[in-house]
Order: structure tokens, then C-alpha cells, then sequence
């Protein structure tokens, strides 16, 4: 009788530990879910925020490029050359906040979940010569030239077209970054089975101790060889990967010393033209 006692005994204040550690579990459980939805939500307010801005400065600053070409196109009048000077500063560096605005919208865009429509086939050739328009006023400034190198027939992947071309501003401005005045960009594309492979490339003096995951982290800021001045935020190639790795392909990069960089990526194709 006594063992029987002592069992039970024993038996209820294991039960006793066991609901103890059951409701401190739960008080833990709880108390982390609310601090991750008071997280949430800080995550949430601070990307509505950024849209907010990006959307804020976007405006203007398409205003301001605008007026700006008008004016070195001397549609309301000739200009001297030191007015020419200031406003082709002014048109550059406005492309340069658009394209930084247009990054904020994309990272925020890709952190909350988006997926490329994929319903389209896009001319990648095409595409290029757009793009490479786009940053004319930017490699002006710089005194810097842009080629392309395509084969005669290429597939068309089906992709989001306004996100490749997101993909390849980033890419051209990315290498107009890492190179001095009168420097090269060549974008290119070859075909491999089942992808179209699609790299810029730049004479530059190539970047320094970098490495395949630090170069396509967000934030990061390449070392140019040369000096070469830097600008942006560091989006610009985290975007590029996140947005070729949701099309299913796959982006990377290379660079040498004195041979400059290039960063390629895929898209996958179907076996039509």
C-alpha cells in the first residue's frame, strides 16, 4: 500500500513537471508569435514606407530627366557648351536615382513573394537595344560605348519582359560603374540546350577579392582594381539573381585582373523559335 502511495506520489508530480514545462512552452510559444506579427508588421510598414518614397522621388525625377533632354536636344533654344555640360549632368545623374527608386520597388516587390508571368515570349535582341538606349545618357556622361554581339537566330524564352529588363539596366549600369571613361560594355547571347545565355561584359580592370556569393549579396559593394568611383546601394545583382533564379535559370559571374568582368545568366527556352 505504501509503494502504491509512493508510486502515485511520484506519478503526479512527474505530471505536475510535465504541465509546467506544457504551459511555459506555451507562454514561449505565445510570446514569440507576437513578437514575430509585431515584426511582421514593422517589416510591413517599413516596405510601404519605401514605396511609398521610391513611387515619391520616381515622379519628379522622370520630370526632371525629361526637361532636361529637351533642353540638350535645344528645343527651346541653343545652348554653350557649359550649359550642354550641366545638363547632360543633370539627365545622368536623375537616371541614376530612377534606376536606384526602381530598385527599392523591386526588392520590396521580390521579398513579398512576386512571381514572373511567364505567359509571353520575349525578343531578347530586341530588348537590349531598348535598354541600351535607356542608359545612353548615362554612358555619354562617362564617354562610354555599348555593343552587341547575337547570333542570327535566337530562341525566345518565355519570361517577364519588364523584369528582364529590369535585369539588364542593373547589368549595364553595374558595369558602367566598374569602368573609367571611354571604357567598353559588350552584351551578348549564345544558345545552349534548352537556354538562352545572355552576359555583359565590360573591359574594365576586373574587381577585387570578390566572390560569386559576395558579389550577388544585397548591399554588397564590388572593390573595382582601378579605383573607380562607386555609387548605388548594393541591390542592383541580389535583384538580378533572385529575379533569373524565379524564371528558373541561373546567374553567374567572372572577373580577372586587367581582363574586366562579366555576368551571365540563363533562361530557360522550349524548342521553338
Amino acid at each position: 500500500m505504501t509503494v502504491s502511495v509512493v508510486a502515485i506520489v511520484t506519478l503526479l508530480a512527474a505530471l505536475g513537471g510535465v504541465a509546467w514545462a506544457l504551459w511555459r512552452t506555451r507562454r514561449t510559444a505565445a510570446r514569440l508569435t507576437a513578437q514575430l506579427a509585431r515584426c511582421q508588421e514593422t517589416v510591413r510598414a517599413r516596405n510601404e514606407l519605401l514605396a511609398t518614397l521610391a513611387h515619391e522621388v520616381r515622379t519628379p525625377l522622370t520630370i526632371i530627366r525629361s526637361a532636361s533632354e529637351v533642353m540638350i536636344e535645344e528645343t527651346p533654344g541653343p545652348l554653350v557648351d557649359r550649359q550642354r555640360k550641366f545638363l547632360e549632368s543633370i539627365r545622368a545623374n536623375s537616371l541614376r536615382l530612377i534606376q536606384f527608386s526602381e530598385n527599392m520597388l523591386a526588392t520590396i516587390k521580390v521579398d513579398q513573394g512576386w512571381e514572373p508571368d511567364r505567359t509571353k515570349a520575349i525578343d531578347l535582341r530586341r530588348l537590349a537595344r531598348e535598354v541600351a538606349q535607356l542608359m545612353q545618357p548615362l554612358l555619354e556622361q562617362r564617354r562610354q560605348t555599348i555593343r552587341f554581339s547575337f547570333p542570327s537566330l535566337l530562341s525566345r524564352p518565355r519570361a517577364d519582359l519588364s523584369w528582364i529588363r529590369q535585369v539588364l539596366v542593373n547589368l549595364v549600369h553595374n558595369a558602367a560603374k566598374h569602368i573609367a571613361e571611354g571604357g567598353m560594355i559588350v552584351i551578348s547571347a549564345t544558345e545552349q540546350e534548352g537556354a538562352v545565355v545572355v552576359t555583359v561584359s565590360d573591359n574594365g580592370t576586373g574587381l577585387v577579392g570578390t566572390t560569386r556569393e559576395q558579389l550577388f549579396r544585397e548591399f554588397y559593394q564590388e572593390q573595382p582594381l582601378s579605383g573607380v568611383g562607386q555609387e548605388g546601394a548594393g541591390l542592383g545583382l541580389a535583384i538580378v539573381k533572385t529575379v533569373i533564379e524565379r524564371h528558373g535559370g541561373t546567374v553567374y559571374a567572372g572577373t580577372s585582373p586587367g581582363a574586366g568582368t562579366m555576368v551571365s545568366f540563363t533562361l530557360p527556352v522550349e524548342n521553338t523559335r
